[in-house]
């Protein structure tokens, strides 16, 4: 799929030639940027920000050869057109040697000039597809779209396939761990924009401070820090999709920006007054009850209305235990193909251990789990010993239940007294988290600790 518009860099030290290429590309539909400096023009030139440079030859300082050099290192993807004098075609040939598409002669004819810049637009987005395929091929195979062939699966499958060849907004809802980005991806991949940018944002793994300038980009001091423009992602997923994962926790004043961006479709980068049009699919995903939060004024009605045009609603995983299996063998022959031990399989009482198990972290926490015990392995089977104590249910078993003995026996083996400790703390931490079905507020009273406390050792042991 093309970009729906192409941005053009022009480049010449005659005034007269940059207003007349600007004029008749701009009839054409191109957004045209000019300048009549070399030098200048590197400043400009960043990836993805021009997909076709027009660049005259003779010019003072830097020869257009030259300048093709340094663009090139700038972006490597652009397609770039040398304007040459009347009778200069060896220099010209010699340009495409070293990596120009194509080149016309001063005075040039506009019509010849036309067909030759929609050609070399053609080229860049026939390029841009090819790569983008590939690089989607090659790091995810068909198996990894989206796994699971439980019934609440089979009706989220569904339901992507019915919403994914539209433009509409998608609310993406479930535990942490369950998989909202992995949909989303799916999503992209099933839709027309499939060969278009995906671009993801973590709204919670950002400062309130930084998403702003990660959203919509900023210019060149615009603050302490800023040495030079910046696009944001609205702007780098323009013709494709941004995922705004854990959009819950996104700050109010945050909201009000992004609900602009949806309703207006255009930005407007930090320290500019400039609006920049963006042609995005919005998905945005949380585990948080959105609702609840807009009762309680932490996140903007307006706002939810614009996104929850579809929901989709993923299960946790302990609603869907067919689907652990599945899961399980993937993981297992991900994580043998990195360690080198692609014989690696599952004995039937380790695969039994997990499905029984609730997976408060959901398919995080498998996948987590499966890694580990790949590592740990002796022989060409993962048994029920390599599974973490929580899942085979070793502490409350052994040494007839009793906590003091089972760590006793743990530090009289030669195990640091804080690493068996700090077992039996992931442990009961895990089992609370289950029983208050993930909710972590309720989880930190009942182990009378600061829900900030809890996300810190649940981010530390690898819970979710």
């Amino acid at each position: 799929m093309a970009f729906v518009k192409h941005n053009i860099l022009v480049v010449d030290d005659e005034k007269s030639i940059l207003f007349s290429l600007k004029a008749a590309l701009g009839k054409e539909g191109y957004t045209v940027r000019t300048c009549d400096s070399p030098s200048d023009a590197i400043k400009l030139i960043e990836p993805g920000a021009f997909q076709v440079i027009i660049s005259d030859y003779n010019m003072p300082a830097m020869t257009g050869l030259e300048f093709l050099q340094a663009a090139k290192q700038a972006d490597p993807e652009v397609v770039f057109i040398l304007m040459t004098a009347y009778g200069s075609e060896k220099l010209a040939i010699e340009a495409m040697k070293q990596g120009a598409y194509d080149y016309f002669s001063k005075p040039f004819d506009i019509d010849e000039m036309r067909v030759i810049v929609a050609k070399a637009c053609e080229r860049f987005s026939l390029a841009y597809e090819k790569k983008s395929l590939e690089e989607r091929f090659l790091s995810v195979s068909d198996e990894e779209h989206f796994i699971g062939s439980s019934e609440a699966m089979r009706a989220v499958k569904e339901k992507i396939a019915q919403v994914a060849k539209s433009d509409i907004t998608v609310l993406i809802q479930g535990e942490s761990g369950t998989g909202k980005e992995v949909a989303a991806e799916y999503l992209q991949r099933k839709s027309n924009r499939a060969s278009c940018p995906f671009v993801a944002l973590n709204c919670a793994a950002l400062p309130e401070n930084l998403i702003e300038s990660e959203l919509f980009g900023y210019e060149k001091g615009a603050f302490t820090g800023a040495v030079a423009r910046k696009r944001g992602k609205f702007e780098l997923a323009h013709g494709g999709t941004i995922f705004l994962d854990e959009i819950g926790d996104m700050s109010l004043n945050t909201q009000a920006k992004v609900l602009r961006a949806i309703q207006e479709r255009e930005i407007e980068r930090l320290g500019s007054d400039k609006p920049i049009k963006v042609d995005v699919r919005i998905i945005a995903a949380t585990h948080r009850n959105l609702k609840e939060m807009i009762a309680n004024k932490e996140f903007r009605e307006d706002l939810f209305y614009r996104i929850n045009v579809v929901n989709i609603c993923l299960a946790p995983l302990r609603e869907r235990p067919e689907d652990i299996k599945e899961l399980a063998v993937f993981f297992l022959k991900q994580a043998a193909e990195k360690i080198g031990r692609c014989d690696l399989k599952l004995s039937g009482e380790a695969l039994k251990a997990l499905e029984k198990f609730a997976w408060p972290g959901n398919i995080r926490q498998l996948q987590n789990v499966i890694e580990g015990a790949a590592v740990f392995a002796k022989g060409s089977c993962i048994e029920l010993d390599n599974l973490p104590n929580e899942i085979k249910g070793e502490i409350s078993d052994s040494c007839g239940g009793n906590i003091f003995d089972w760590v006793y026996e743990e530090v009289k083996a030669g195990k640091p007294i804080d690493d068996v400790l700090s077992s039996i703390e992931k442990d009961v931490i895990i089992r609370i988290l289950n029983e208050c079905e993930n909710n972590q507020s309720k989880a930190a009273q009942m182990l009378g600790m600061k829900r900030g406390t809890l996300q810190y050792k649940t981010k530390t042991y690898k819970i979710i």
